[in-house]
């Protein structure tokens, strides 16, 4: 255990700061763990289904699945070294505990290759190291749910989304709410599985399934050149965008999470779970420059297939390569801080940038450039033949995308006289706007977190 680790577990206005979280995922969806042992914010089976849980948006209403020591008053977190396997360890005056989160992967799963490595399944194993505990866990989706079976094993039907999940523990759970008095050795096992929710699953599975899942991130982080200043940090970083990877097809999101204000009650609150080409292209540049091609390709492959089927490249998309959901106001939902209003979907689909166009050849000539082998046919795909011609048809369009001061979609008219190819990052007060996405749940997520 880091020595000088432990923090005080302080809650503003009943909320954790967004920086005491941390990021856990399968390649598909994904999950923020609060230093104060609550699951607030989970998305499955995709990184834009409607969460699980959202009490990171909402204290009373969102939901949260809760595994945690009562009376706590320290704590900290730390991944597993090279892993996305997540260790939060808490301390109350009578004993400490050390939980252990992670989304279940394939023991056989290479993570650089297109498929679903992912089980489906949310691991947690609370282990008492000193000392004893009343561990409080607490399954609260969305919306409520009804608990049937018990006491090792549980249907869970949620109310809010109509999907039902399978929870399997190694001790006798009492319902949504339980209390366990736990001494010092004594460990919980619980598997939270959406995917095949009542199969088979003996509770001792998790301790496993936890190993392989470890040996699976470690043999993926083996990849990253270690030629770099501070590999271990190199490393880390590598994992958290690799966690933003829908894997199934190469699309990478720009977060995993929505309505997270840019400043407390603040109204620029948007939905991030979704593909920015431009920002995608600035992710596969850097992980091709530490070793990773084949995530370069595969998003690549993904740009190419999404475009070549329309007249023009959108700003953004789903991970299916479509336009993401109509952009809507939840009512019900307060805001994290009561910083309203919670958004789901996103609008700036709509938006026009003249600069996509760009992105997507730096794409292809980056893979081109350093050995890649560009599809068969690409010269008479989308953007090889249509991007030198597109624009022109639209130098007198009113653009979007640098106006950072105004509360709706912005669209600023943009003097079109160069030809717009790839755009320099925005400085920083202009990197804010609702289309360029911002990096809060990507950085402040992990970064007090280290292997």
């Amino acid at each position: 255990m880091a020595a000088g680790g432990w923090r005080p577990v302080h809650r503003h206005e009943g909320y954790l700061p967004i920086a005491e979280h941390g990021l856990i995922g399968d390649g598909r969806g994904s999950a923020l763990v609060g230093h104060d042992g609550a699951i607030t914010f989970m998305c499955v089976p995709r990184f834009d289904s409607p969460p699980l849980f959202c009490a990171l948006l909402d204290r009373h209403r969102g939901g949260r699945f809760l595994v945690a020591p009562r009376d706590l008053r320290h704590s900290f977190q730390r991944y597993v070294e090279d892993t996305a396997v997540l260790v939060t360890y808490m301390r109350t005056p009578t004993g400490t505990v050390e939980l252990t989160d992670a989304f279940a992967l394939h023991p056989a799963a290479r993570l650089e290759e297109s498929g679903r490595p992912g089980a489906g399944v949310l691991l947690r194993t609370a282990r008492v190291t000193h000392g004893e505990v009343d561990l409080d866990v607490t399954l609260h989706p969305r919306g409520g749910a009804h608990l049937t079976g018990g006491p090792y094993r549980w249907r869970v039907d949620c109310a809010h989304r109509r999907f039902s999940l399978g929870l399997t523990c190694s001790h006798p759970l009492t319902g949504s709410d339980s209390t366990l008095h736990m001494r010092a050795g004594e460990r919980l096992s619980l598997t939270l599985d959406w995917e095949q929710p009542f199969g088979p699953g003996p509770p001792d599975d998790a301790q496993t399934a936890l190993a392989q899942t470890e040996r699976v991130w470690r043999r993926w982080s083996a990849r990253v050149v270690t030629a770099v200043p501070q590999p271990p940090l190199v490393r880390r970083s590598a994992i958290t965008l690799k966690l933003l990877d829908h894997m199934d097809n190469g699309a990478i999101v720009a977060a995993p999470t929505s309505s997270l204000p840019e400043c407390i009650n603040g109204t620029r609150n948007w939905d991030y779970r979704y593909t920015w080409v431009r920002d995608a292209a600035y992710t596969v540049f850097a992980l091709r420059r530490i070793g990773l091609p084949q995530e370069a390709g595969r998003f690549l492959r993904w740009a190419l297939n999404t475009a070549q089927w329309q007249d023009r490249p959108r700003v953004l998309y789903d991970v299916d390569g479509r336009a993401p959901a109509p952009e809507s106001i939840d009512p019900e939902l307060s805001g994290y801080r009561a910083s309203a209003p919670v958004r789901w979907g996103n609008a700036a689909s709509g938006q026009i940038q003249h600069d996509v166009y760009g992105e997507i050849l730096d794409c292809a000539f980056q893979w081109s450039a350093t050995g890649g082998t560009l599809p068969p046919n690409s010269g008479s795909a989308w953007p090889a033949s249509r991007t030198r011609h597109a624009p022109r048809g639209t130098r007198r369009t009113t653009v979007s995308g640098r106006c950072a001061h105004q509360d709706g979609p912005s669209r600023t008219p943009l003097p079109c006289a160069k030809s717009p190819w790839t755009a320099p990052p925005a400085s920083p007060a202009v990197s804010t706007c609702r289309e360029r996405p911002i990096r809060g749940p990507k950085r402040h997520a992990v970064s007090r977190n280290t292997s």
